[in-house]
């Protein structure tokens, strides 16, 4: 049976599909109840799932089942929506959308949909465009791509002008998001020159303008507040709503809200409202001229400002847009559909190269980075970004830096932290990811360069790439958990988990375990004080006597049943501890190896060791007893500053853990 390709415009407020039709004719197509864009809206009504208009009507009757503007939490870990005990995260919540559009889009055309290219605002970074992917995915959707609001604006009206020369502003103000785009189209190429917005930035918050508005009269005539109310939130929702459409074909608008009683009628007019949302607009505005100084261009050098999303039918937009361009905006294409009718065309362009067959329009597009992407690194005496993508870079795209090291002597693993956003302080960026690269073989600080390659595909979406430069090896790698944070990096929370391995053979009787002892308690006293430590205890023989733990009852317990009863070789108990105790990426690993140093098959030892070391495991020896065997224990640890005597401090490192550093050529 014959499949359809779509094109979706998944919004905040509203939501649009279309198709090419067999004439090569993007058209959008009407939902089930005959509506051309279908409410974002989700309402759970008892086992039921229900979006779109009918959602929309119950938000002012059941608020609390009712899930609206999710777009805006989409990419967000924490954010999560629960009905009936049950949670939803952001992305599972938009997949339910998807799915409603993808179901009316199948009764409409008499055929599965199961291809599909999703339109995303420029300004989403990499967390909200993977979990843009997986909604698609989970909706039963092979997502063809993602594709940028303002670009599949501009496509669709590159279409409806081929083969016009022109330099166009994407001015796209959504339900929720806000971008601003300029475009050089030449003949049948649409080229992105620079893309800038805010993705918190959007019709909503002009509603909530008008609420505020309503609600403080309302208090102020009656001293309550209607917005502590959760229904009577939604019923003032859903007025200012009605009331920002009716400003832009009226100069004034009566509204009317009760609450416990009580009854405001007030009037709003046109220039009221643009008052109360001047901040808003000054926003809009401000990325507009930023986004032209980052084209190098000025107002003049735009021909044409093309309007995309419901929002900028509001008069104080256009107004807006003609005072700094001295011209009035296009008006040739729907603002509600132009990015579902570009995201179609692209639906049916990729599906064509899939297939191998002829494109049905001849149109390419070639868009840009919204943001730059760095690494967090050592610099001086703190941290820095550096960028290895700029902002508003062609993709898909890959750069890579050369002038990246270790930070300290025998560093044999770095801990990449993937931070987006023009910041040069990567804790005022986005953390896209914490990957540990491991397998740099040991030298002195600053020695071992490394390569760091970053890749943008066309989705936008980032792979990571390190390379050790003198051997020439790619590191591999292990992806980090979100437990720990670079702001925990920063001030010193560096997490570590510690192997205590304690030779128990026969020669270790009597003051020499005594000592082992001692030194464990006072370790783990001192390692699980801090946050995000763990400690195990690995007894030689007797294996893992305890799991990784930051309870110190139990790491005492251990401790206390070490005793020397014989002998099995210490090679095996290292490879034992390191298959029972996995590694976890970002945690800094160290086995401390507590010996007389009378062990057998040194050079078994001296292997297993290597093999710790290019997992990423730092291998301390101490001497323990009367006369240790120093010289044999500084052979055993992973470099000899990591082996100590019974009374030496074990400094396990300060600083920033296992990050790079930033060493510029001269610098």
């Amino acid at each position: 049976m014959a499949s359809a390709a779509v094109g979706i415009d998944l919004g905040t407020t509203f939501s649009a599909i279309a198709h090419v039709n067999e004439h090569g004719v993007p058209e959008v197509l009407a939902n089930a109840e005959g509506d051309r864009i279908t409410p974002s809206v989700i309402l759970f009504e008892d086992d039921d799932v229900i979006v779109g208009t009918y959602a929309k009507q119950a938000a002012t009757v059941y608020p609390e089942q009712v899930v609206e503007f999710v777009k805006r939490h989409i990419g967000e870990d924490a954010y999560r929506f629960v009905w009936k005990d049950r949670e939803y995260s952001a992305e599972e919540l938009s997949h339910f959308i998807l799915a409603k559009l993808k179901h009316d889009a199948e009764l409409r055309l008499g055929v599965p949909v199961d291809r599909a290219v999703i339109t995303v605002p420029a300004y989403f970074n990499d967390k909200q465009r993977r979990a843009t992917l997986r909604a698609g995915r989970m909706a039963g959707l092979d997502v063809l791509a993602l594709l940028n609001e303002p670009t599949a604006a501009a496509f669709a009206y590159g279409l409806q002008n081929l083969g016009m020369t022109a330099r166009v502003l994407v001015f796209d103000l959504g339900g929720g998001t806000f971008d601003v785009t300029v475009v050089d189209m030449a003949g049948n190429n649409i080229d992105v020159i620079a893309t800038n917005g805010d993705h918190q930035l959007g019709g909503k918050d002009w509603d909530d303008a008008i609420i505020d508005h309503v609600a403080q009269q309302f208090l102020d005539k009656h001293g309550v507040d209607p917005r502590t109310d959760i229904v009577s939130v939604s019923d003032l929702r859903a007025k200012a709503v009605s009331a920002k459409i009716s400003l832009t074909r009226r100069p004034k608008v009566n509204i009317f809200h009760d609450f416990q009683g009580h009854v405001l009628r007030t009037t709003l007019t046109r220039e009221e409202f643009a008052e109360q949302a001047a901040t808003l607009l000054n926003r809009c505005e401000a990325l507009t001229t930023e986004v032209l100084r980052d084209a190098g261009l000025t107002t003049a050098d735009i021909d044409t400002v093309l309007l995309a999303g419901g929002s900028t039918r509001m008069p104080m937009v256009r107004e807006m847009l003609e005072r700094v361009f001295g011209k009035a905006p296009a008006a040739d294409i729907n603002p509600d559909e132009a990015v579902a009718l570009g995201a179609a065309l692209t639906a049916a362009l990729e599906s064509a190269r899939r297939a191998g067959e002829e494109a049905p329009v001849d149109i390419r597009t070639h868009d840009v980075t919204s943001h730059s992407l760095g690494l967090a690194v050592i610099r001086g005496e703190g941290l820095a970004n550096a960028r290895i993508i700029d902002k508003n870079t062609r993709v898909p795209a890959e750069r890579t830096r050369e002038d990246i090291t270790t930070s300290f002597d025998h560093q044999t693993c770095v801990d990449l932290w993937l931070v987006q956003g023009e910041q040069d302080d990567p804790l005022a960026a986005t953390v896209l990811g914490h990957f540990e690269f491991y397998g740099i073989p040991p030298r002195p600080a600053g020695e071992s360069r490394l390569s760091i390659t970053y890749r943008y595909n066309a989705n936008a979406i980032v792979e990571v790439e390190a390379m050790d430069l003198a051997s020439g090896l790619t590191l591999p790698y292990r992806i980090a958990s979100a437990k720990v944070t670079l702001q925990d990096i920063a001030e010193g929370r560096s997490p570590r988990q510690v192997i205590i391995v304690a030779d128990c053979s026969g020669s270790m009787y009597g003051p020499a375990m005594d000592e082992a002892r001692r030194i464990a308690r006072e370790l783990g006293d001192d390692l699980l004080d801090r946050a995000h430590q763990k400690m195990a205890v690995v007894a030689c023989p007797g294996g893992v006597r305890q799991l990784p733990t930051s309870d110190k009852s139990r790491i005492h317990k251990a401790i206390e049943g070490l005793v020397a009863i014989g002998a099995t070789p210490m090679a095996d108990t290292l490879e034992r501890a390191n298959a029972a105790i996995e590694p976890e990426a970002g945690v800094a690993r160290f086995v401390i190896v507590l010996s007389d140093g009378r062990l057998d098959d040194v050079e078994a030892i001296r292997q297993q060791v290597e093999t710790l070391r290019t997992q990423g495991t730092t291998v301390v020896t101490v001497g323990v007893g009367p006369s240790p065997d120093l010289d044999v224990l500084a052979q055993l640890a992973s470099s000899p500053d990591r082996s100590f005597g019974p009374r030496d401090r074990i400094d396990f490192g300060a600083g920033y853990a296992n990050l790079a550093t930033w060493a510029p050529q001269g610098g």
